[in-house]
């Protein structure tokens, strides 16, 4: 059983709000954590699941494949989301594959613990509320891809996918070519001349944002 003590920080987690503190202590004592420390996946793009997972630490890359197979990564989930709620309440296959990156700490949630100790009054409206951010944000990046070049998305995928308290993430020059629909050489130069600027930092595998304020200069305004 989970020590809800050890995971504290997800008592914010937004589909938890309006719950009681014993709500949220019951509903995290019920789920299940799993350590990974290398890349695994916790949930496949047409599989089912009958339950969806917290992110305590650590990132989870979200993507889509076609059936040309041609994959996209529509997002990376942060400390305190969860993935895979929407399939798991509803029965449908999973629309996407969430794969962890190195050092990732989930916590399995089996759907019957969110009936249990959510209240439906309470349920619903924080699922809507999670979908209406996920429709913002899936607006705002079919926006940028039409719209702004690549110096500009790259510039707001960075700032989506890191804050103020959390400002490095982990991801290859590969995965962010993706994820911005450009090849990893002009990923490269355009990393580069971030970090010649000192709004970035670079690591393996890593970007660290150094000045949120910079990046934000020249990108697609967010909501």
């Amino acid at each position: 059983m989970t020590d809800p003590a050890d995971y504290a920080h997800l008592f914010d987690a937004p589909i938890l709000s309006g719950l009681t503190q014993d709500q949220k202590h019951a509903l995290l004592a019920s789920c299940t954590p799993r350590v990974l420390k290398t890349p695994t996946h916790i949930l496949r793009q047409g599989e089912l699941t009958d339950g969806s997972y917290f992110i305590a630490s650590g990132r989870v890359e979200v993507g889509y494949v076609d059936a040309s197979g041609n994959q996209v990564i529509v997002h990376l989930a942060t400390p305190g989301e969860m993935v895979g709620e929407v399939e798991a309440l509803s029965g449908r296959p999973c629309a996407c594959s969430c794969l962890t990156m190195a050092d990732t700490t989930v916590l399995f949630c089996p759907a019957k613990a969110l009936y249990a100790h959510v209240p439906s009054k309470i349920l619903i409206p924080n699922l809507c509320t999670l979908l209406h951010d996920r429709l913002m944000r899936e607006n705002r990046n079919r926006t940028a891809d039409h719209y702004y070049n690549a110096g500009q998305r790259i510039r707001l995928y960075l700032r989506q996918l890191t804050s103020d308290s959390d400002n490095a993430v982990r991801i290859s020059q590969s995965q962010l070519g993706v994820v911005i629909g450009c090849s990893r050489q002009t990923v490269n130069k355009m990393l580069g001349e971030l970090r010649d600027a000192g709004i970035i930092e670079l690591g393996r595998n890593a970007v660290r944002v150094l000045d949120r304020e910079r990046l934000a200069d020249g990108a697609p305004a967010m909501e």
